[in-house]
Formats: C-alpha cells, sequence, structure tokens
C-alpha cells in the first residue's frame, strides 16, 4: 500500500497533507525518513509519524471496557462522550468499528475490528455466539422467572432465543444471550416484570475482560483472537 494513503486513512489527514508531513520529514519507514508519498509498505514495515510509531496491520483488534456514559458512536451526543475519547492514544481508532454496541448507560466489554467476517460472527444470531451480562435488578426475581429467561420470553413480538443464567447472590446474575437485539435485557426483565438498574458486559465467546480496568483498553493477542474464530 502507498504511504500517503495508508497514513490518510487513519485519519492523520489528506494525501495532501500527508505529503506535507513527508517533505517535511515527519515520516519515517523502519527508521529510515522517507521522500516519496507514492512509497510502498508492506505488513513486516514498521512507520512512524512524528516519532509515534504506526505498524502496518492488516486487521486490527481491540478490546476496550468502556465505563458507563460513553456512548458506542464515533460522535459524542449532548453530554455524551464518545467512546473514541478513551482511544486517543491508538493509532487505529478511526478504522475500527464496534461489533455489537452498548448503551451509554451499560459498561464493560467493547470489541473493535476492521475484520468484516469476525464482526459478521459475532453478530449473527444464527452463529450462537454467547455475550454475557453482569445484571443487577430493582425486584425481586423467581426460580419461575429464571426459567422464563432460560426458555425464551416475549419481547418486540417475538420470543427470544433460549438464554443462559448463572446465579451470583440473590440480586444479581450473569446473563448469556446470541442474540443481540435493541435494549434486548432491559426488555427480557421488563417481560417478568422486573427493571435492570446494572449492566455490563464481561464475556463474548471465550474471550472475558480479565483484569482489564475501566476505561482502559487493549490490543488482542494472537491467542485471543483465535479464541474468538473457533
Amino acid at each position: 500500500m502507498r504511504i500517503d494513503k495508508f497514513i490518510a486513512n487513519l485519519w492523520y489527514g489528506s494525501r495532501r497533507q500527508v505529503w506535507e508531513y513527508i517533505k517535511n520529514e515527519y515520516i519515517k519507514v523502519n527508521g529510515e525518513t522517507i521522500y516519496e508519498k507514492d512509497y510502498e509498505i508492506h505488513f513486516w514495515d514498521v512507520v512512524s509519524i512524528w516519532d509515534t510509531v504506526i505498524e502496518y496491520k492488516e486487521y486490527i483488534y481491540v478490546l476496550l471496557n468502556k465505563p458507563v456514559w460513553y456512548i458506542s458512536s464515533k460522535k459524542s451526543e449532548w453530554w455524551h462522550p464518545s467512546y473514541l475519547e478513551l482511544l486517543e492514544n491508538c493509532p487505529y481508532a478511526q478504522i475500527i468499528d464496534i461489533v455489537g454496541r452498548l448503551d451509554f448507560d451499560t459498561s464493560g466489554f467493547l470489541l473493535l475490528t476492521n475484520d468484516g467476517s469476525l464482526t459478521h460472527k459475532i453478530i449473527s444470531p444464527k452463529k450462537d455466539i454467547f455475550k454475557k451480562y453482569s445484571v443487577v435488578w430493582e425486584n425481586n426475581i423467581s426460580q419461575k422467572d429464571i426459567e422464563k429467561l432460560e426458555s425464551g420470553v416475549k419481547i418486540d413480538d417475538t420470543i427470544s432465543k433460549p438464554a443462559k443464567v448463572e446465579i451470583i447472590d440473590k440480586n444479581k446474575i450473569y446473563l448469556s444471550i446470541s442474540e443481540g437485539r435493541f435494549h434486548q435485557i432491559k426488555k427480557m426483565f421488563e417481560s417478568i416484570g422486573n427493571t435492570v438498574i446494572e449492566l455490563k458486559r464481561v464475556s463474548i465467546g471465550w474471550l472475558t475482560l480479565w483484569e482489564l480496568n475501566v476505561w482502559e483498553w487493549k490490543y488482542l493477542s494472537d491467542e485471543e483472537i483465535k479464541k474468538l474464530f473457533e
């Protein structure tokens, strides 16, 4: 790929601006200053701009532990900041997209990538990739209510697919679903006469947040990426 296209795609500026960076000797490849805007880079090359290293990768996989009040949109809305504000030091932030959005009042596991095949696999209900949530609710919940969640409840005039329930304590469970409908978990609890007061996604498939703190993000390792494709 041409160096000017690669850097422009990362939103460091237009190709014309990138040419200005090159003329001012701001861009290096493998430690060497380059002077041609049509310089071809490869997957093994290391590009730096203003001494910030940008590895040339075909696919990017990022895991973010999103706090509440941040929205799953690249533009802030009203008083809700964009998740991009949490990725300010990630050079690939503008070319990766969210796999399974989270509401502003839902925290936790937010996966971002530019790998369309992985995105399709995770969000397609036909693939049965379970997303696990920690759920705290308002009113008492009975064993009958849990059985309803596990077998499927009526939301939006259709029955949800069976869920998996793990009881943590009397007011908290892990709920795993393989769908991703709009406000699904909140609507599932509404269907049993209850209200969700705290919701956090903790895993997708075999991949969990582990020790990633709120506000933090990281690149997925090769092993973690492989788990998502299993």
